[in-house]
């Protein structure tokens, strides 16, 4: 007991020594302490005090309770900052999601309408290669019909065809050029001119022999 009552007395003696003479003094420091928000010296301090005054104990016990009030207070507040804070991380992740799904979703809308883009190119290419086809086609059967047998082409009649190309044939001036011998007739040939084309020559017996099969088709000789 006695050891105790020392023990006491020491600490006592060592809150006078930090500066603390009297009650009123360790309970000023003590609300200068709280008001700085410096809490745990705060409690030191109102211990303090009430070792200076025990009979003052309750006074000293609403200081203390208000302090720990306080730091409970900052303590739910501490929470429900975190909470919110946490809060507007998860709306900021969510906003970053929907955001990247917004990303993805127009990137591929993009990549759909270059490839649809790319599928009209390539059909308008093919459109055109066909219409040029069609074109030419339309143009190879104009100037076939132009030089079928019996057609009038190139300053005469068309009287067969040497290949099946439609390009390589014979053809015959529409009218008698007299009668002359043979090689008259040649040099009459040679420089003979009908409708620009100066090509003209003397047929050969097969030829003879094909303009006369068609002579109705022809037409144009002198009748002997």
């Amino acid at each position: 007991m006695n050891r105790l009552l020392f023990l006491f007395s020491c600490m006592i003696l060592l809150a006078t020594a930090n500066g603390q003479r009297n009650y009123e003094e360790a309970i000023k420091q003590g609300d200068a302490a709280f008001k700085q928000g410096q809490f745990k010296l705060a409690i030191d301090k109102y211990f303090a005090a009430e070792a200076f005054e025990p009979t003052k104990k309750d006074s000293v016990n609403k200081k203390v309770k208000l302090t720990f009030d306080r730091i409970e207070a900052l303590r739910q507040e501490a929470i429900k900052l975190k909470n919110d804070a946490d809060k507007l991380l998860a709306e900021a992740e969510n906003q970053r999601k929907i955001a990247d799904s917004a990303r993805l979703e127009k990137e591929k809308q993009a990549d759909l309408a270059r490839e649809a883009e790319n599928k009209a190119d390539s059909l308008r290419l093919k459109e055109e290669a066909q219409k040029i086809i069609a074109e030419q086609n339309l143009r190879d059967f104009q100037e076939l019909k132009k030089t079928v047998i019996g057609t009038r082409y190139q300053g005469g009649i068309v009287i067969s065809w040497t290949d099946s190309t439609g390009k390589h044939g014979v053809i015959a001036a529409e009218k008698d050029l007299g009668e002359y011998s043979w090689q008259e007739a040649k040099d009459v040939c040679n420089n003979l001119v009908l409708e620009g084309f100066d090509d003209w020559r003397l047929p050969d017996r097969t030829e003879l022999a094909v303009l006369y099969g068609i002579r109705n088709v022809v037409g144009g000789f002198t009748k002997k």
